[in-house]
Formats: C-alpha cells, sequence, structure tokens
C-alpha cells in the first residue's frame, strides 16, 4: 500500500510540473505593451445577441450603452431574447430602440442560455448571412466600451473569423468574492489571453463579448448544449481549423456574484460544463493533431485536459505544506520544495503585476492575493465534485441586481483604448 501511496504521489507532483512548465511558457509572453491593428473606416454590419431570463434590472442600462457604441447606427442591430421572461425584459429592451424577440419554452424542453441562442438564429433565418457580417454576443448585466465595434470591425477586416473581447468586472470592489473574480480575470487575460495571442495559438470564448464571423457561424452551426456553451463553440471552431482570436483594446464588463454560494453555483455550473466539453472534444481535438500535425488542435486538447490554474496552485500549495510538516514517507516533495514555493511566488508576483497594468489601481492588491488564495482552496471541491455530477445539464441562473452605468466605471475608456498598460511596462 505504501508503494502505491509513493507512486501515486510522484505521479499527481510530475502531472502538476508538466502542467505548470505549460502555463508558464505561455504566461512569459504575456508581459509588455499589447499591440493594436489598424485602424479602417467602419464597414462591417452586426448583428449584437443578448440573451436574458428576468433581467429588468439591468437590461435596460446595457441596450443605452450599446445604442450609444462609437460606431454608425446604420450598421449594428441590437437584439434582445427575452427568454422565459415573466418579468418587463422585452418591454424595457423595445423602448430603448432595441429588437425583442420573445421565447417560450414548451412544457419538457431544456431551457437556458444555449436554447436561447438557437431560436434567435433560427427567428432571424436567412438574414443572418444576407444582412450581417459579424454576430456580437453579450449577457444582459454587460456594459461594453464605446470602441467595441470599431476593434471587432477591424479584426474582421483583418480576416479574424472568432474574437474575444477583454473580460473585465463591473464590480470588483463590491466584497471579497467579486474582487477574487476580477483579479482572476486580469491575470487570465494577460497570462493567458494575451500571452497565447502572441504566440500564434488559439484563445478562449469567454461566453460574452465575443464576436464571430457569420459565415463560420453558418458554417458551425449553433449546436452547443453544453453548460459552457463557449468553450464547446470554441472548440468546434477549433475543430474546423479556425482558432479563436483576442481583441486587448475592446472591453466587456461582467457583473459577478457578491455570495460566496452564488459564486459556488456558478463554478460548478462552469466546472461541469468544461469536464462535458473535455470528454466530448478532447479525443477529436487529438484525433486531429495527429492527422493533420494541427498544433492548434493539440493546444485545444491540453486547455482542456488541464486542471486549469486554480487548481493547479491549490495543489501546489498543498503539497508545499505536506512536505514540510508530514513526516510521512510517501508525502514527500519529488522536488525541492523551494521550486514549489518559487512557482506559487512567480504565479502570485504575476497576479500584482496585472492588476497594477490593468486594473488601474483600483483594488487593494494584498486582499486581492489573500481572496484568490481562499477563492482557489474552494474550487477544488467544486472541480471534482462536478466530474462526478457532469451529465447535470440544469441552468441555473445567477441573479444579477448591480445597476450600473457606464459613467460609474471609474476605467477611462481613452486610458484603456490607448493601451494604459504602457505606464507599468
Amino acid at each position: 500500500m505504501a508503494s502505491i501511496l509513493t507512486t501515486s504521489f510522484f505521479a499527481l507532483q510530475m502531472i502538476l510540473l508538466f502542467f505548470w512548465a505549460y502555463w508558464i511558457f505561455i504566461s512569459l509572453f504575456g508581459f509588455g505593451r499589447p499591440s493594436k491593428i489598424e485602424d479602417k473606416l467602419p464597414s462591417k454590419r452586426f448583428l449584437i445577441l443578448v440573451p436574458a431570463h428576468n433581467e429588468e434590472k439591468v437590461v435596460g442600462n446595457l441596450v443605452r450603452n450599446l445604442k450609444d457604441l462609437d460606431y454608425p447606427d446604420e450598421l449594428y442591430d441590437v437584439v434582445v431574447i427575452a427568454d422565459n421572461c415573466t418579468d418587463k425584459t422585452a418591454e424595457i429592451a423595445k423602448e430603448l430602440g432595441a429588437i425583442a424577440l420573445e421565447h417560450t419554452s414548451k412544457p419538457g424542453e431544456l431551457r437556458g442560455k444555449p436554447y436561447g441562442i438557437k431560436y434567435a438564429v433560427d427567428q432571424i433565418g436567412d438574414d443572418l448571412t444576407k444582412k450581417y457580417d459579424g454576430i456580437c454576443f453579450f449577457d444582459a448585466d454587460n456594459l461594453v466600451s464605446r470602441n467595441y465595434l470599431k476593434e471587432m470591425n477591424n479584426h474582421l477586416l483583418k480576416g479574424d473569423k472568432l474574437i474575444q473581447s477583454y473580460l473585465d468586472s463591473k464590480n470588483p470592489g463590491d466584497n471579497w468574492v467579486t474582487l477574487s473574480y476580477a483579479t482572476s480575470y486580469y491575470y487570465m487575460n494577460r497570462s493567458w489571453q494575451l500571452a497565447k495571442s502572441r504566440l500564434g495559438l488559439g484563445n478562449a470564448i469567454g461566453g460574452t463579448g465575443f464576436c464571430v464571423d457569420t459565415t463560420l457561424f453558418k458554417e458551425v452551426g449553433w449546436t452547443a448544449r453544453s453548460l459552457t456553451e463557449d468553450l464547446e463553440f470554441t472548440m468546434q471552431c477549433l475543430l474546423k481549423g479556425t482558432p479563436a482570436k483576442w481583441c486587448h483594446h475592446a472591453r466587456v464588463y461582467d457583473e459577478k456574484p457578491e455570495s460566496f454560494i452564488a459564486s459556488c453555483v456558478q463554478r460548478l455550473r462552469w466546472a461541469r460544463g468544461h469536464w462535458d466539453v473535455c470528454f466530448k472534444y478532447a479525443p477529436k481535438l487529438m484525433y486531429r493533431a495527429i492527422r493533420k500535425a494541427d498544433i492548434l488542435a493539440f493546444d485545444g486538447f491540453i486547455y482542456l485536459v488541464n486542471p486549469g490554474r486554480i487548481i493547479l496552485n491549490a495543489l501546489t500549495g498543498l503539497i508545499l505544506v505536506f512536505s514540510q510538516i508530514s513526516t510521512v514517507s510517501w508525502l514527500q516533495s519529488v522536488v525541492p520544495w523551494q521550486l514549489w514555493l518559487t512557482l506559487l511566488v512567480f504565479q502570485f508576483s504575476y497576479v500584482v503585476y496585472t492588476m497594477v497594468i490593468d486594473s488601474n489601481n483600483r483594488l487593494n492588491k494584498v486582499k486581492a492575493i489573500i481572496s484568490l488564495v481562499v477563492f482557489n482552496f474552494s474550487y477544488i471541491p467544486l472541480f471534482f465534485w462536478s466530474l462526478f455530477t457532469k451529465g447535470n445539464k440544469t441552468w441555473k441562473r445567477t441573479e444579477h441586481t448591480r445597476s450600473i452605468v457606464m459613467e460609474e466605471i471609474d476605467v477611462s475608456e481613452s486610458e484603456v483604448a490607448a493601451g494604459k498598460e504602457s505606464k507599468a511596462v
């Protein structure tokens, strides 16, 4: 038994070290000022889709925000999908100049964001490719930087087919839970998304603030039905040979839950969706990677099977603690404990760097690190429980109540668009 435990703990550490090498190599390319693609005259036509279920408290602010984007009005339409709403979501959207599509599910039908989007796409029909060049997706609680469509226009004219914008938080200072979310955003946006774009690897769609070329959307189809439809669609596009691209200069601000319990429910849904997509698409991506020597497909495979940095940090911390306090032979580290500590210090130093560069110094760095550590460890049971319950596809809605307008977000859009990151480089 001791031999089995020793071998298992050794294998766990070797796997963690492999993924540490993978993550750190990529993250090294996230430092410095991100380049910006050349501005082009507005010409692309956009359909903006906003799935919404009982979002009367927040949808009005988003529609006002979208109608005020720095882009010609005649080149984009805003469509709110009032999905099984029992409140005034549709009425508010119409009053503010958006198109409202009201969707009511039949008894026994599955509900949730993927099904609402499918309904809207079916209703729009052939006009999708006849009238529009790109489809942009936002959640009803979002706010968007005014240059968003300008940047998407630039990307489509460059030839990009799937683009994710910078994901930010509109309520990072509410409490330690929202602070943890925001800190994770800043870190992943730079150490993962920006870094991978510089390496020429595929990026990840984050569920909101992304744009899809309508031709690609029609080719792939909207068949994503997992709890993380964004991740599933990303992998479907990769299997078609089309990776997602990153736009660091347009931002979408997302509302994060203030309740720790609500955050656990949300993260459990994300983790279940990740496992579901992993089992469904990882073998296909590996097959494509081998058959076509496709490095992008292989990178997508690695992304699906890796435990993620949150789990990586937490398990590394546990190994570091065990190696110091335990005298049990099989719980000893296979590498000097200083290496584990160095990895964690590098990670958290990177977190502070991204907060200084990308958060406009809005947040307390010490509180952010402490809250992130707690957040990381709370993810471990959710991560493993989601593996055993990945078949549960019940969509549990996250309540949105923070009625914030764009003017209340204390980040200057002009600073963001100009690349304020350079101040700390």
